[in-house]
């Protein structure tokens, strides 16, 4: 293994060294957040297992317990917290991850004492090169490969930039490493993920278009499905990237938070593009490939959001018609501009977020029966926490199979019923 690569590693090795014996001790890694934070997870256990440590699923088996935090949201720090609390109520021995001791170190400290053991996004990003073992930390054929960490925005309501800093982006090569090891240990969907990951090489001289093209190249039966890009980087090589897309080893997901259809607001949300702009991006990727599916991501409640600005929003949301829509109600991060302005009342908020996310459900469930009928290739990835199992169309929606496949399984399905969030299909018998 090349000598930086060891150089990087021994930065956790020293954290997970001082903390946890090395003699097999038996640890649980919990996982709070995005993709990205999942994709931190996998290189820890990976980590973990090549010193000989024994990776558990249990906390009440476990010796240690390594809580990877997310604090995008006042309800996530909540539970986050609340669960530390839980664990030390538990006298378990307690090493905290993730954006919290990142973005917030002292409530780390208040919750859990000064000499609380912590590691940070920084100490995980340098561990590209490592030679995953994917097949044996999955239980389905899904992965995780991080592009790069940090973003080139500011906007005004995120604590993530406080914990993910700046953009870093990870070299191509290493990029096609990781992918080509998982593709070898059997993994057919690959989650590409990062803060943005349509700033993707913007601190590089190869972007995001021409890395997907170098990724699709590698041989294999695989899926690459895009995590989110944010419409201010993703507008500059918008055309470029449809070229990338335009793979059968690409889902056609497009990730694009627009999180909110008022001008004013995006203004002083610091999102730097308008409606126009994500209109624009919805047009070029519907023109481009009619089956898709559009995500968005709306923040309503913003202290600065009127009546007509949630207005704008519920009128955007009706125009573009998204596939998939997350809505979340604004919450005062602390450090951040955001926070300084006076906070909408909670009931109102919760009154804006129930009226889009009926609207959103009325539009989504109408798209989807339209789809009772009709056939289309499918991966089954993961059996479902309902029964079933879960397979992924082209586009990746989420489609439940009754029938018992096993994950990495590609075949055609009719679609049979449908709901708001998801397709029920059966497979054709030919």
């Amino acid at each position: 293994m090349p000598e930086r690569i060891l150089r990087d590693m021994s930065k956790l090795e020293r954290v997970l060294g001082t903390f946890i014996p090395l003699t097999g001790a038996k640890v649980c890694i919990e996982t709070f957040g995005c993709t990205a934070n999942a994709g931190d997870t996998e290189k820890l256990r990976a980590l973990l297992k090549r010193e000989g440590y024994r990776l558990v699923r249990d906390t009440e088996e476990a010796d240690y317990v390594i809580v990877n935090t997310c604090t995008v949201t006042k309800r996530t720090e909540l539970n986050v917290v609340k669960h530390l609390v839980a664990l030390k109520n538990q006298s378990k021995k307690i090493i905290v991850a993730g954006c919290m001791p990142a973005a917030q170190p002292e409530l780390v400290k208040r919750v859990l004492g000064d000499d609380t053991p912590v590691i940070t996004p920084d100490e995980l990003y340098p561990i590209m090169d490592f030679d995953f073992e994917f097949a044996s930390l999955y239980s389905s054929v899904v992965g995780i490969i991080p592009i790069a960490m940090g973003c080139l925005g500011e906007c005004t309501y995120c604590i993530v930039k406080r914990a993910r800093g700046r953009l870093r982006s990870h070299e191509p090569r290493k990029i096609r490493r990781a992918l080509e090891t998982a593709v070898a240990s059997g993994l057919k969907e690959i989650r590409i993920t990062a803060q943005d990951c349509a700033a993707y090489g913007f601190d590089r001289d190869v972007k995001l278009p021409e890395l997907l093209e170098l990724l699709t190249e590698v041989e294999g039966d695989f899926r690459l499905r895009i995590g989110m890009m944010n419409p201010c980087t993703l507008m500059h090589i918008i055309d470029e990237l449809l070229d990338a897309f335009d793979s059968d080893k690409v889902f056609k997901f497009f990730h694009v938070p627009v999180q909110s259809g008022s001008d004013s607001v995006l203004r002083e949300m610091r999102r730097n593009y308008t409606v126009d702009d994500f209109l624009e991006i919805v047009r070029s990727i519907r023109r481009r490939f009619h089956y898709c599916t559009i995500c968005t991501d709306f923040i309503v409640g913003y202290p600065t959001e009127d009546e007509d600005d949630f207005r704008a929003s519920l009128h955007l949301l009706e125009e573009t018609k998204p596939e998939k829509v997350n809505i979340t109600r604004f919450s005062p991060r602390p450090g951040t501009e955001a926070a300084k302005h006076k906070d909408m009342l909670e009931r109102e908020k919760k009154q804006r977020s129930r009226v889009l996310s009926a609207v959103y459900h009325q539009i989504a469930l109408a798209t989807n029966t339209d789809l009772i009928g009709r056939e289309l290739p499918v991966l089954v990835t993961e059996r479902g926490s309902k029964g079933g199992m879960i397979a992924r169309d082209p586009s990746y929606k989420t489609i439940i199979m009754g029938e018992e496949l096993p994950p990495g399984y590609f075949c055609n399905a009719r679609v049979v019923d449908a709901s708001s969030t998801y397709l029920v299909a059966t497979k054709i018998v030919k």
